[in-house]
């Protein structure tokens, strides 16, 4: 739940025409819903809080969402391009109530406040490549840099390439004794872990012309069999994987909402709350 770090004009039992009216406390949870790249909502039953920016609302590619900002401001204002809307309903509408062009019926707005202010936005990216080796473990020549270490020369740096050493085997598979750690698996202890070692059983034949099988049947793979050097086909080509995740916040500061009916509610600071957007990117390369 947010909290309102100012709360300029403290919240009372309002009066209007229909009787007595309690403004809500902004009781909203992190999830902004979104529609395109740029209709935000944030609803908590009958209330919702509503941010619309100029961008292209009909955009599904998440541009926005996904580039890097830092501190990005927009000016919100009553009459302009970007707008913040704050409705109460007779009842609690759902999130694609302002994903359509043409509204439903039901349900009814029954107030509404206008406001201004200045909307902060910050965008940060990290990247993964969920191979159960942590990134800081992947800067293999301790220089800070992750963007140069890349083992197999296949222009993905480690920290984004899911088959470190290109052998064909994934770096999650590589965890051969199961504890989630690829790092402290050496099958033919050369003092290379399995993941970064290109002949994993030391037997002479590179793990990627090795099959993955087990032909003599004694319970061991042939890439990490002693007893079964011998030469395959190299196997098919596969994708290698990475994940991007950006993290979007959203701050509102100097928030003015205005009812000509209703007295105004001011903020100086608002945290509007996160956009979380993933994105999984996916190469053809060699084993």
């Amino acid at each position: 739940m947010k909290k309102i770090v100012t709360l300029c004009t403290l919240f009372s039992l309002l009066s209007c025409d229909d009787g007595n009216f309690n403004v809500p406390e902004f009781n909203f949870d992190d999830d902004i819903n979104s529609c395109g790249d740029l209709l935000l909502s944030k609803i908590n039953g009958t209330e919702v809080l509503i941010v619309e920016l100029a961008e292209d609302n009909t955009s599904t590619d998440n541009a926005f969402f996904t580039t890097e900002r830092e501190d990005e401001t927009f000016t919100l204002s009553e009459t302009g391009s970007n707008t913040v809307v704050y409705r109460t309903f007779d009842a609690s509408p759902t999130t694609s109530y302002f994903c359509q062009n043409i509204p439903p019926t039901t349900p009814n707005i029954v107030n509404e406040w206008i406001g201004t202010g200045t909307l902060q936005v910050t965008t940060t990216l990290s990247i993964d490549d969920e191979d159960g080796v942590d990134p800081s473990d992947e800067d293999l020549n301790g220089d800070g840099d992750l963007t140069n270490d890349d083992t197999d020369g296949d222009t993905f740096a480690d920290y984004i390439d899911f088959d470190d050493d290109g052998d064909g085997v994934t770096t999650e598979d590589e965890d051969v004794d199961g504890d989630n750690d690829p790092t402290n698996d050496d099958t033919d202890g050369d003092g290379i872990p399995n993941y970064l070692d290109t002949d994993d059983d030391g037997d002479g034949i590179v793990t990627a012309l090795e099959n993955l099988s087990d032909d003599d049947l004694d319970g061991t793979p042939d890439y990490l069999d002693t007893d079964t050097a011998v030469e395959r086909a190299p196997r098919t080509l596969i994708a290698n994987q990475f994940i991007e995740t950006y993290r979007s916040t959203f701050i509102i500061n100097a928030l003015q909402l205005s009812n000509p009916d209703l007295e105004s509610i001011s903020l100086d600071v608002y945290d509007f709350g996160t956009k979380t957007v993933t994105v999984t990117n996916t190469a053809i390369i060699n084993p």
